[in-house]
């Protein structure tokens, strides 16, 4: 699930995909309280569970559609039939990739170049079985896993593909087109009261991050985030680390600049760090997520 602040104009709504995009390149408007649904890997469940289920209140979403399990004709996967149907009812689909496999990692003694290479021809593959399938929604990509490093994120930029991580946030002017954010809403993270603030949320407008790059090697990585102009309540801007609870938070300018870190190692693999601020004025909160991919080599 998607919650954006980008360019506000009027009532709430859930919206397609391609209106977000639009938006987000500045050729056009959204409600206030946007949310645009989507589901990543193209699994049956789409179509037999989720699939009636949006088509019977009118909900648009997209699928990002890793195709070499299509392809393949896994069991567990939708078929193009299926896929197709559900496209002439207004279900659109995009990228995951053709292999599923995570952009960050690299193979044995595979050249940096190589890598590269390796990922721009699963992202290429992606796009072709897809547009020789479907009439896909271009220009945006769903890395898998929602893992991406500083370098993979510059080849996607450099194919002109907006791109999409897992870690959690509202999208607005502000946000970083090589990652942007989407709410988890499955599992641990479906609780109703939770997906109310969540859908409710503001961006934290954020200029910058240091170290941008998500991947480490350190058990507790730190990060420098500094801010833009902002209304939120940054006296109660408060961070929380996955399996951690609550951290502290270092103001390194007033209302400007803050640290944060972990306060207990990190396990190896994926971990976020989120931050919350309230708004100026009523039950609204700011949201600003990082996530951390630490290393095998850090254990």
């Amino acid at each position: 699930m998607f919650a954006s602040g980008v360019a506000p104009a009027s009532d709430e709504a859930v919206v397609p995909l391609a209106d977000v995009l639009a938006a987000i390149r500045g050729e056009g408007e959204l409600p206030d309280r946007a949310v645009a649904i989507t589901i990543d890997d193209a699994y049956r469940s789409v179509y037999t569970v989720g699939y009636p289920r949006f088509r019977q209140r009118g909900l648009p979403f997209t699928v990002f559609v890793a195709t070499d399990p299509v392809d393949g004709g896994q069991a567990d996967f939708m078929t193009w039939d299926q896929m197709r149907e559900m496209a002439e009812h207004g279900v659109t689909f995009a990228n995951h990739g053709a292999t599923h496999d995570s952009v960050i990692e690299r193979r044995g003694d595979e050249s940096r170049s190589a890598w590269f290479a390796r990922v721009r021809a699963d992202v290429a593959k992606g796009a072709r079985r897809l547009t020789e399938k479907l009439d896909p929604l271009e220009g945006v990509f769903a890395y898998p896993y929602g893992e991406y490093d500083e370098a993979t994120a510059g080849v996607i930029a450099d194919l002109g593909l907006i791109a999409f991580g897992q870690h959690s946030g509202a999208v607005g002017p502000m946000s970083d087109t090589r990652a942007l954010p989407r709410y988890p809403m499955a599992e641990a993270f479906a609780a109703m009261d939770d997906f109310a603030i969540k859908v409710a949320s503001r961006p934290l407008p954020v200029a910058s991050v240091t170290p941008w790059d998500p991947v480490t090697s350190s058990r507790r990585p730190s990060i420098e985030v500094t801010l833009a102009a902002t209304d939120a309540r940054l006296e109660r801007l408060t961070c929380f680390v996955g399996g951690q609870g609550e951290v502290a938070v270092e103001w390194l300018e007033e209302r400007r600049r803050f640290a944060v870190a972990p306060e207990k190692d990190l396990t190896a693999g994926r971990n976020r760090v989120n931050c919350t601020a309230p708004a100026a004025s009523g039950d609204r909160f700011h949201w600003f997520s990082h996530p951390w991919v630490v290393r095998p080599e850090a254990e």
